[in-house]
C-alpha cells in the first residue's frame, strides 16, 4: 500500500524537522485489529459534537492509503486498497476514544491503522506475509508508516464461539499470533491489550447458535502472556442483537483500553 498525508501541518507525524529545528518526534503507531467491534457497529449518531472534530496530533491510515486526522468511522471502506478487510459496515468502534484518552495524558503524536474485519474467526488471522489476507494486509500497513510502533488492541472471539473445535482452541491461537505479531514487526515487549468477549446473548437462538461463547472467555481470561492486558467488556451495553456494543459503550471500552496501555508502558513494555 503506497500511502499518502492529507491535511495541513502534518510534518511532525512523518519526521520532518520541526519549526524550532530540531527532529519532530515521530508519532506512536496503534494497530487496531480483530473483528465487528473493534471494526465498529457503534451509532455515529452518538457521538458529541466534540467527538466529531479532529484531535489535534491524532492520525489514521485511512483504508485508502492516505493519512489524515482521525476522523469516525475509523475503519471507512471507501477508497479501501486491501479488499480483504473491507468492512461497508464500519462505524464507531474503541480506536479513537482510545487515542483521546492516552494523548490527553501523553502529549505524543499518535497514528491509528485499523486493521479489523467485521466476521473474522481467529482462523482467518493466520500469520504469514500474504498480502491479500488479513494478517499480512495489516503486516503490510504498520511497515508503511514511518512512526514507532507502540501498541496493538484487539477485539475478537465472537466468531470462534460457534464452533466448539475453534473455541477449545482459541487460547493457543491467540497466544500464536501474538507472538507472530512480536516477531514479524521486530518487537518482542509489544503491548498487546485485548477485550474480552462480552455476555453471552441471552436469546435462545444465540445459546444454540454460539456453543462454545464460555469457551473463548474462559481462554482470553486465563491467557498468560507478558506486555499483555485483558480488558473485560461484561455489562457494557449492546445493540439489539446483544453482540455489538453501542457507542457509550465504545467509548468506555476505549478509555479503559487507553488506561491498560499506559499500565503496560509504566511496567516497561515498548519502551
Amino acid at each position: 500500500m503506497s500511502w499518502r498525508v492529507a491535511g495541513l501541518g502534518l510534518a511532525a507525524l512523518i519526521g520532518a524537522a520541526g519549526s524550532a529545528g530540531g527532529a519532530a518526534p515521530l508519532p506512536d503507531i496503534y494497530v487496531l485489529a480483530g473483528q465487528s467491534n473493534m471494526s465498529g457497529r457503534g451509532a455515529l449518531a452518538d457521538l458529541t459534537e466534540a467527538e466529531r472534530a479532529p484531535v489535534p496530533d491524532v492520525m489514521m491510515l485511512g483504508n485508502d492509503g492516505i493519512v489524515r486526522p482521525a476522523m469516525e468511522p475509523i475503519d471507512s471502506a471507501q477508497g479501501q486498497q486491501d479488499m480483504v478487510s473491507a468492512d461497508r459496515l464500519a462505524a464507531v468502534g474503541p480506536g479513537l476514544f482510545f487515542a483521546r484518552a492516552l494523548i490527553a495524558r501523553q502529549r505524543r503524536p499518535i497514528i491509528l491503522i485499523p486493521c479489523a474485519k467485521g466476521g473474522s474467526a481467529i482462523a482467518r488471522w493466520r500469520p504469514g506475509e500474504d498480502r491479500t489476507t488479513l494478517y499480512g494486509s495489516c503486516l503490510a500497513r504498520v511497515r508503511s508508516v514511518r512512526g514507532r510502533l507502540a501498541g496493538i488492541l484487539w477485539y475478537q472471539g465472537e466468531s470462534d464461539t460457534e464452533n466448539g473445535t475453534a473455541a477449545t482452541g482459541y487460547g493457543a491461537a491467540l497466544a500464536d499470533l501474538v507472538g507472530h505479531f512480536r516477531r514479524d514487526l521486530g518487537r518482542a515487549d509489544l503491548p498487546f491489550i485485548f477485550a474480552q468477549i462480552a455476555d453471552r446473548p441471552a436469546a435462545s437462538e444465540h445459546v444454540a447458535r454460539y456453543p462454545g461463547w464460555a469457551m473463548v472467555q474462559a481462554a482470553q481470561r486465563d491467557i498468560a502472556l507478558r506486555c499483555a492486558y485483558m480488558v473485560p467488556t461484561g455489562g457494557l451495553a449492546r445493540q439489539a442483537d446483544e453482540l455489538h456494543l453501542v457507542t457509550d459503550a465504545q467509548r468506555r471500552l476505549g478509555m479503559a483500553m487507553a488506561r491498560a496501555m499506559m499500565a503496560l508502558q509504566a511496567d516497561g513494555c515498548g519502551r
